[in-house]
């Protein structure tokens, strides 16, 4: 989603957001996640792990940040919601602490 959110912007067109916007989501770094699995295979902890940045943003603040990143001013359109989609999701981190995971890269909108 980042990455079309972005081209699209880059090549003044509106990126396409099913719904109004509003729902929310946890993005994970890429690096987070290798630093994880670097981090647990150090570590005696089992289980499931959640990795992400432990923090949300809605889409529209997500379309804010970029174009405040790229000096644009695109308006996002809006499209039907998607069936299935979820509204809102924040992962539980906590667990990942306990064998040293802590994002370190966040983005800035909360």
């Amino acid at each position: 989603m980042i990455p079309k959110f972005i081209n699209a912007i880059l090549n003044d067109e509106p990126p396409v957001i099913y719904g109004d916007g509003e729902q929310s989501r946890d993005f994970s770094f890429i690096k987070h996640v290798v630093d994880a699995n670097i981090l647990a295979c150090g570590s005696d902890k089992t289980g499931v792990f959640n990795i992400a940045c432990g923090r949300r943003i809605t889409l529209n603040q997500l379309v804010d940040l970029i174009n405040e990143i790229l000096g644009k001013d695109i308006e996002p359109e809006y499209t039907d919601p998607r069936p299935g989609d979820i509204k809102h999701s924040l992962a539980d981190i906590s667990k990942a602490s306990t064998f040293g995971y802590e994002p370190r890269v966040t983005l800035k909108k909360n």
